[in-house]
């Protein structure tokens, strides 16, 4: 059997988020694109295209109500991962950034935090403790997991800066922002101020 001409964009958008900048796997995902989502249909998976933001990635196929027959049980090839506590409260501050940045209509395209300035952000949520260095290194190890889950990207040319990826608002919306600082707050045991 012969190999897609668009294998490349499918191999990508397996191993996770794939972006504009991509190059040639971005040109075939777009060029291929009703073949891509029928491949990835086959699995039970859709192919989120947000072409603006020049961002695609794979999620759970979502069950439309009164559609047709019920789908095969298949498998979750996509992971669903249940964030820590500190991860979770960089995911909410930084995608209200996000929002913030793109509101601005900078000349800017992208937002790009330095590690200390991520940890000055989430410290004030945080809890007093005496440690400080073991307070960094946890939100360093939370920082660096964002990085695999796609939600921030290295910058090349060093490790301490960081793109915040648009990823994080198609994973977190403006319902979920709300419903996640609720449940932050109440976990820090405080009013959510």
């Amino acid at each position: 059997m012969k190999t897609a001409p668009y294998a490349a964009a499918l191999i990508r958008l397996l191993q996770g988020p794939l972006y504009a900048e991509d190059g040639t796997a971005w040109d075939l995902l777009l060029r291929h694109r009703q073949a891509v989502e029928d491949h990835f249909a086959q699995l039970g998976l859709e192919v989120l295209v947000a072409e603006h933001d020049g961002l695609a990635f794979l999620r759970r196929k979502r069950a439309v109500e009164g559609e047709g027959e019920e789908e095969p049980d298949v498998p979750e090839l996509i992971v669903r991962r249940e964030l820590p506590y500190l991860a979770s409260l960089l995911c909410v501050l930084l995608v209200e950034e996000l929002y913030r940045f793109e509101e601005s209509g900078g000349d800017q395209a992208r937002l790009v935090w330095k590690r200390e300035a991520i940890r000055q952000l989430v410290t004030p949520y945080l809890p007093a403790r005496s440690n400080e260095a073991k307070v960094d290194d946890a939100v360093d190890a939370q920082i660096n997991n964002l990085v695999r889950y796609g939600f921030l990207r290295k910058m090349k040319g060093g490790e301490d800066a960081l793109e915040v990826t648009r990823l994080l608002k198609y994973k977190i919306d403006a319902d979920r922002i709300r419903e996640m600082k609720e449940k932050l707050a109440s976990h820090a045991g405080n009013d959510g101020s």
